[in-house]
């Protein structure tokens, strides 16, 4: 048993990571309607953008009811990997229980995936893409995270019931996880961590800071917001775009980010940007394992993912 517990114990951990960094980004894109006017997270772009499509509001319920789950399953998962880290077996009925509610979960998960993929929504799909290039920046998929989160269900009822364990999903290499598992441990973040990230709530900046006495620095604020909110609006129709199009929107998006990355600058240099606001960015992205430049690569590499989808349809029309 003593393979098997190690592997159950690696595999627990990379599932279970794997489930919620997929969807990490979750508490700043699906926030509430009263909070989405005053919430931003590094620069106001991306999966922080404050401004929300009728899309993305639609789906709230449905990311809501997953994240609510975050805790509670993070809390079984430990006493698991607790019982296991020091040799003993963990509760039959735990183990059931821990095994239903990953299968809930990942159909829940991939319900939701296939729903933000297929949206005719830009800031919709960029979710999708960045959920994408997260699990592929650890070597992992949306289909081959679900097809493991199944397998290791069979396999917690099967430590459960005394069985053989299930065999594991053709595409997964056991020798290369258990090779790995010393380094996967370093590189993830913790379970508890990512489950009890704090909320970002804080304000970069008052609207009362001093740099606001400038008016062209409120002028500039204002046409930020306005240009950056037309923007989520105008790509409702995202998926109705040309391949043309849509690169152009890519360019757009990309224009307002740094737009945004300038009028932050000035607020940073002046020191005028809020210690609070600071904080809970830093402990939020550390909960994933990331700092803010990794969290731009993401984001890049989702648009880079976007871009290559709109030029391959765009090979398609010149065929």
């Amino acid at each position: 048993m003593c393979i098997f517990h190690s592997l159950i114990n690696n595999a627990l951990f990379v599932l279970a990571v794997a489930l919620q960094r997929s969807h990490a980004f979750a508490p700043a894109l699906f926030v509430s309607r009263q909070q989405a006017s005053r919430l931003h997270a590094v620069t106001p772009v991306g999966p922080f953008c404050p401004f929300r499509s009728s899309s993305s509001i639609e789906l709230e319920p449905k990311m809501e009811a997953i994240n609510a789950a975050g805790p509670e399953f993070a809390k079984e998962m430990t006493k698991i990997q607790l019982d296991m880290s020091i040799g003993e077996m963990p509760d039959p009925e735990r183990l059931h229980r821990v095994a239903d509610g990953l299968e809930q979960a990942v159909d829940q998960w991939e319900s939701l995936v296939a729903r933000l993929r297929l949206s005719s929504d830009f800031q919709t799909r960029e979710y999708a893409k960045l959920t994408q290039a997260h699990l592929q920046s650890h070597g992992m998929t949306v289909d081959g995270i679900a097809s493991m989160i199944r397998w290791q269900a069979g396999c917690m009822r099967a430590m459960a019931n005394n069985t053989p364990p299930p065999m594991p999903p053709a595409n997964m290499d056991l020798e290369q996880l258990m090779n790995n598992s010393n380094q996967q441990q370093r590189e993830k973040p913790s379970i508890t961590a990512m489950a009890a990230a704090e909320a970002i709530t804080a304000t970069p900046f008052s609207k009362n800071s001093p740099a606001f006495d400038a008016p062209n620095v409120k002028q500039e604020h204002d046409a930020l917001c306005r240009d950056h909110r037309n923007l989520i609006e105008f790509g409702a129709k995202y998926d109705s775009f040309d391949p043309l199009g849509k690169l152009y929107y890519l360019d757009e998006i990309e224009k307002i980010e740094d737009r945004w990355d300038v009028f932050f600058t000035r607020f940073k240099l002046m020191g005028q940007l809020d210690a609070t606001y600071l904080q809970q960015c830093d402990r939020f992205l550390a909960s994933m394992g990331m700092n803010e430049e990794e969290y731009r690569k993401l984001l890049k590499q989702s648009h880079a993912l976007m871009r290559a989808e709109a030029e391959a349809e765009r090979n398609l029309y010149v065929a």
